[in-house]
């Protein structure tokens, strides 16, 4: 997916351990027997950042 132009988008860590969220989100895939998509989805966006920023361009 590759943004338009004035659309800025940052992943940024979060302050939590890979493992200790890796390890949850594997164990509760397992548990629930759900897809490996669904899993890797929500782990992503448990530990990163992602926000989205319009901007528009100023006139000189």
């Amino acid at each position: 997916m590759v943004p338009r132009f004035g659309v800025t988008i940052d992943i940024t860590p979060r302050e939590l351990p890979f493992a200790v969220v890796g390890a949850a989100g594997s164990s509760l895939g397992i548990w629930v027997e759900a897809p490996v998509y669904a899993v890797a989805i929500g782990v992503f966006l448990v530990t990163f950042r992602v926000t989205a920023r319009l901007w528009k361009r100023q006139d000189i």
